[in-house]
């Protein structure tokens, strides 16, 4: 009887290998380089909706600005000969005429200084006080004011007559040509700038410009 022998072999385990040192260091390399391009890509999204933003908030401020300003002046009476003299409406010192108003405000006008006491026409731009006065059909008087009481903005007093106090109307203007106006054969040309910020924070100027033509 032969007797046989089984041998059995254990398979060996594959040697397990890990990550070198070279490789981990060039798979952050790759990371961080991919991190990076991601963090520029967010930045620039991101100053680019900031100017966007910007941009878009000053056009609205120089039409909303503009619209008032035109929907006032376009009502302005034309008026030539004789020159008109001071504001009926405001009276002499700035005070207007008692019984008005039915509210018991103190009516009183706070006039800018060196505002002129006549003016050869409406609506009439006075470089000096920097205010553009008008009048509506009514005879009320409207005034539009650069740089009031700060040098950015513009104020307007409107042709109410309970209305007494100059309110804002826009800020954020340049300061030196943020409101220029011209008067040439009975057209009255008013330009606004302002300024936003750049994708690359830099400042940028914004215009905008309009004609009128007064009723005669």
């Amino acid at each position: 009887m032969m007797t046989g022998s089984v041998s059995i072999h254990a398979a060996g385990r594959p040697e397990e290998q890990g990550f070198t040192l070279i490789e981990m260091m060039i798979g952050m390399a790759m990371g961080l380089i991919i991190l990076a391009g991601l963090t520029m890509l967010f930045v620039s999204y991101s100053d680019s909706s900031r100017a966007m933003a910007s941009r878009t908030e000053r056009m609205a401020d120089l039409y909303l600005a503009s619209h008032v300003m035109q929907a006032g002046l376009r009502e302005s009476v034309s008026n030539t000969a004789p020159s008109p003299a001071f504001p009926v409406d405001m009276g002499a010192g700035g005070r207007k005429p008692a019984g008005v108003c039915s509210s018991p405000n103190n009516l009183s006008v706070s006039l800018p200084v060196n505002y002129p006491a006549s003016f050869p026409y409406y609506p009439y731009w006075d470089a000096t006080s920097k205010t553009l006065t008008y009048q509506d059909l009514d005879g009320n008087t409207g005034v539009f004011q650069y740089q009031r009481t700060a040098s950015d903005r513009i104020y307007w007093l409107r042709p109410d007559p309970c209305v007494s106090q100059f309110e804002e109307l826009m800020r954020d203007l340049d300061v030196n040509t943020g409101m220029q106006v011209a008067i040439a054969g009975g057209v009255l040309t008013v330009s606004l700038t302002s300024s936003y910020i750049t994708e690359g924070k830099k400042s940028s100027s914004l215009s905008l410009t309009f004609k009128t033509w007064p009723r005669n």
